[in-house]
C-alpha cells in the first residue's frame, strides 16, 4: 500500500519528481492512520528532515507504507526508483557501488560499537573475558542481509542469521549466545524487547568494535537527491545539531545515559570489505575512529 498521494492531500503540495519517497512499516501507527506524517518521529526521519531542511533545495517526505522490505530487497527497489528512493542501512562495497550514498554516518560511528544482550548466565560468563578467541566461543545472532554478519564471520564469530523480528526470542530460546546491538540503539530496544523476551539482558561488561557506518543511500536516478541530503548533514555536522539530535533523541538518548563506557572492556576487530571512501568518511566523523 503506497499513502504517496495521501501525503500529497495532506500538504496541499504536488509530489516533486526528486522529493524523498522513503519506506514506512505497514503497521506503524502513521500507516494505520493513528498520527499524522508530522506527528511521527523516529531517529532516521528526524534526521533527515533536519538535513533537507538545511538543505539550499525544496524537497519533500512522502512515506510510502509497506511490508518493510528486508535489506536486499531495498536495494533492489532503489535501483529501480519507482516506489521509494531513500533509504538507510550499513554500508558495503556493492552497496556503494550500486546506489548513491550520503557519505555523513548518521549515527556518527556508534554504530560499530556493540554492546550484547544475552541471557543472564551468559552475562557472568562474559565479566570474565579478556580477548577475542573467548569472545568467539559465543554465537552471535544476526538479521538476514546485514553487513555486520559477513564481518563478524570473516574475524572467525559464529553467526546465526534470522528475521530482525525474531532475533530477541531466538536469543531467550537458546538459538544463539549474543545479539549483538549498536551502542546507540541497545538499551531502547532492549526496553521493548524484554517485553517479549523477558530472560533477556544487557551485558554492562564488553563490547566489540568495527568500523560500520550507515548511511543514506538514494535511488542513482535521483543524484541531486543525494546531493541534497549530503549537503544538509555536512551543515547539520558542522553547526553540532546532528550530535545534538543523536545524543537528545528518544530513540537513542537511553543509550548515552545509561551506558558507562568506560568501564567496558573493548576488543576490536577489522571491516576487512569497508570501501576506502568509508574509511576516509570515519576518519572526519567519527566519535570513535
Amino acid at each position: 500500500m503506497s499513502i504517496s498521494t495521501a501525503q500529497a492531500t495532506d500538504t496541499g503540495t504536488a509530489q516533486s519528481p526528486v522529493d524523498v519517497r522513503l519506506p514506512m512499516d505497514a503497521t506503524s501507527d502513521y500507516c494505520l492512520g493513528r498520527i499524522t506524517w508530522d506527528q511521527h518521529s523516529e531517529y532516521h526521519v528526524d534526521l533527515l528532515r533536519l538535513a533537507l531542511r538545511l538543505s539550499p533545495t525544496d524537497i519533500a517526505i512522502t512515506p510510502v507504507c509497506m511490508e518493510y522490505p528486508t535489506e536486499e530487497r531495498r536495494i533492489s527497489m532503489l535501483q529501480t526508483g519507482d516506489q521509494i528512493n531513500t533509504v538507510f542501512f550499513g554500508t558495503t562495497q556493492d552497496r556503494e557501488d550500486k546506489l548513491l550514498a550520503a557519505y555523513v554516518p548518521i549515527y556518527l560511528g556508534t554504530t560499530g560499537l556493540r554492546l550484547f544482550m544475552t541471557r543472564p548466565e551468559t552475562r557472568i560468563e562474559l565479566a570474565h573475558i579478556q580477548t577475542l578467541d573467548e569472545l568467539r566461543k559465543f554465537s552471535m545472532g544476526q538479521g538476514l542481509g546485514w553487513p555486520d554478519g559477513q564481518i563478524l564471520i570473516d574475524s572467525g564469530f559464529n553467526v546465526i542469521p534470522g528475521r530482525y523480528k525474531t532475533l530477541h526470542r531466538m536469543l531467550e530460546f537458546r538459538r544463539f549466545d549474543l545479539y549483538p546491538r549498536a551502542y546507540w540503539q541497545i538499551i531502547g530496544e532492549w526496553n521493548w524487547m524484554k517485553q517479549e523476551a523477558p530472560n533477556v539482558v544487557v551485558s554492562p561488561d564488553i563490547a566489540l568494535y568495527y568500523p560500520q557506518p550507515i548511511y543514506f543511500f538514494v535511488s542513482p536516478k535521483t543524484p541531486q537527491l543525494r546531493d541534497a541530503i549530503q549537503t544538509g548533514l555536512e551543515q547539520a555536522y558542522s553547526n553540532g545539531m546532528l550530535l545534538n539530535l543523536l545524543k537528545n533523541h528518544r530513540e537513542t538518548t537511553a543509550s548515552f545515559k545509561e551506558v558507562n563506557l568506560r568501564e567496558i572492556h573493548l576488543l576490536r576487530i577489522e571491516n576487512r570489505s569497508l570501501p576506502e571512501k568509508s574509511r576516509q568518511t570515519m576518519k572526519k566523523f567519527s566519535l570513535f575512529d
